[in-house]
C-alpha cells in the first residue's frame, strides 16, 4: 500500500512537471517573439536618434560659421605672435656672379681699342637683396671688374603704397624698351645689341632717380603697365653727363596679350628727354635737348607641358635719336635689332641676331653699321651656362669689317642666379 502511495505521488509529480515544461516552452516562444519586436524598435529608435544628432551638429556648425564673433575668436586663438625675429631671418640674400670671356679676333692685328684676343674676366657681381619690412624691399648690385669697382644698381622699392603702384628710388637700370633693364650676364647674347651700345653706351641706360610703375586697369590688352622715371641726366652718350642738371624724364607703356595657352605677345613704346649742355641745374632757355624714342615687340611660344625643352622667342626693337649739339645742328640716327631664340632641348639654345644702326654723328645719312650674331648656349643649370658666339660687323662708308669668336662662361652662387633684374 505504501508502495502504491509512493508511486501515485511520483506519477503526479511527473505529470505536473511535464505540464509545467509544456507551458514554459509556449511562454519562451512568446517571449522570444516579443524580444525580437523590441530589438527592432530599439534599432529604429537608435537610427533616428543618430540622424537627429547629425542634423543638429550640422545646424550648429553652419550657425558657428556664419557668426562673425565666433569666426574672429577662432582666428585669434590660432594666431601665432612672436616677440622678436631671429638674427638669421634678418640676414639679406647674398649672391655672387662671375662673367668670363675668351675671344679670338680674326682680323689682324687681332685687337681693337676696346677688345683683344685672349682671356678677359669681364665682371664679378655681388648681389644683395632683402625685404626691409612688409611694405618695401631693396636690391644692391656691386660690380668688380679689372678696371674699376662700381655700383651697378642700388635701390629700394615700396610695394603697393597705392593701389597697383610700385615706387622705386635709387640707382637702377631704366625701363627703356625691354633688354636695357637686364643685367649683362643675363642677356640672351654676350653683349647688348649695336643700337644700345651706340646710343646708350656699352652698359646701357643706368641713372639715379625715382621710378613709378603703375599696373593699369585692363584696357585693350590682357595687361597694361605704365612706367614713369625722373633721373639725373648723367648718361654721357645721351646727355651732359652731369649729376646735377635738369632731370631726364622717361616713360614706357607696355601692352601684354595672351594669344593662347602657349603663346604671348608684348609690345611697348618708350621715350626719354633730357639736356646735354653741361649747364647744371638751371631753367635757362638755352639748353640743348636730347630725345630718344623706341618701339619694342616680343612674341614667345612655349608649350605648357614642354616649356623646359621647347620654345621660340622673337624680339625686336627700333630706336630713333634726335640730339641737338649746337645751335641749329642736330644728330639724327635710326637703329634697331631683331633676334630669334630657339630652345632645342633642356640644355641647348640656338639663336641669331641682326643689328643695324646709323652712327650718332652729323651728316650720317649714307652711313650705317650692321652686324650678324649667331650663337649657341649650353644651359648646364640655373647656376652655370656656356655660350659660343660669332660676331660679323661691317658698315657702309665706315671702318673695315670685324670678325670675332667669343666663348662666354657664366656662373652664380646663391639665390640670385642669372635672373633678368
Amino acid at each position: 500500500m505504501k508502495v502504491l502511495s509512493v508511486f501515485t505521488v511520483l506519477f503526479s509529480l511527473f505529470a505536473f512537471s511535464f505540464a509545467q515544461d509544456s507551458t514554459a516552452g509556449t511562454r519562451l516562444d512568446s517571449l522570444q517573439e516579443k524580444l525580437k519586436i523590441l530589438n527592432e524598435k530599439v534599432d529604429k529608435l537608435q537610427k533616428e536618434s543618430r540622424q537627429n544628432e547629425i542634423e543638429k551638429l550640422r545646424e550648429a556648425a553652419q550657425k558657428r560659421a556664419q557668426s562673425p564673433e565666433s569666426a574672429q575668436g577662432e582666428v585669434k586663438q590660432k594666431t601665432f605672435r612672436e616677440g622678436s625675429r631671429s638674427l638669421q631671418a634678418l640676414n639679406p640674400e647674398i649672391s655672387v656672379t662671375g662673367d668670363m670671356l675668351t675671344r679670338y679676333l680674326s682680323e689682324p692685328p687681332h685687337y681693337t681699342e676696346d677688345a683683344r684676343t685672349g682671356f678677359r674676366f669681364r665682371v664679378l657681381g655681388l648681389h644683395i637683396q632683402s625685404n626691409l619690412d612688409p611694405f618695401s624691399m631693396a636690391k644692391v648690385a656691386l660690380e668688380f671688374s679689372p678696371d674699376e669697382i662700381g655700383v651697378g644698381e642700388a635701390y629700394m622699392t615700396w610695394i603697393n603704397p597705392f593701389s597697383r603702384i610700385n615706387l622705386t628710388a635709387g640707382k637702377f637700370r631704366q625701363q627703356f624698351g625691354v633688354i636695357n633693364r637686364w643685367h649683362e650676364h643675363a642677356l640672351d647674347q654676350v653683349a647688348f645689341p649695336l643700337p644700345i651700345e651706340l646710343y646708350l653706351g656699352e652698359e646701357g641706360l643706368v641713372q639715379t632717380g625715382i621710378s613709378l610703375s603703375w599696373l593699369l586697369p585692363q584696357l585693350t590688352a590682357s595687361a597694361n603697365e605704365l612706367t614713369l622715371q625722373i633721373t639725373n641726366s648723367s648718361n654721357e652718350h645721351l646727355f651732359g653727363g652731369r649729376e646735377y642738371s635738369l632731370p631726364a624724364t622717361l616713360f614706357h607703356f607696355k601692352n601684354f596679350y595672351d594669344l593662347s595657352r602657349d603663346t604671348y605677345l608684348e609690345w611697348g613704346i618708350s621715350g626719354i628727354a633730357g639736356t646735354n649742355d653741361n649747364l647744371g641745374f638751371t631753367f635757362a632757355r638755352s639748353h640743348r635737348w636730347t630725345y630718344l624714342g623706341g618701339l619694342d615687340l616680343t612674341i614667345s611660344w612655349s608649350p605648357v607641358k614642354r616649356a623646359l625643352y621647347k620654345g621660340i622667342t622673337w624680339r625686336s626693337e627700333i630706336f630713333y635719336l634726335n640730339k641737338q649739339i649746337e645751335a641749329g645742328s642736330r644728330i639724327k640716327a635710326l637703329g634697331g635689332y631683331s633676334y630669334v631664340d630657339y630652345r632645342l632641348s633642356r640644355r641647348l639654345i640656338l639663336g641669331i641676331r641682326g643689328d643695324i644702326a646709323q652712327p650718332p654723328v652729323t651728316e650720317n645719312s649714307d652711313q650705317f653699321l650692321w652686324q650678324v650674331v649667331p650663337y649657341l648656349t649650353f644651359w648646364q643649370s640655373e647656376f652655370v651656362f656656356l655660350r659660343f658666339q660669332f660676331n660679323h660687323l661691317a658698315g657702309h662708308h665706315l671702318a673695315e669689317k670685324d670678325n670675332r669668336f667669343t666663348l662666354q662662361i657664366d656662373w652664380a652662387v646663391g639665390p640670385h642666379k642669372h635672373e633678368r633684374y
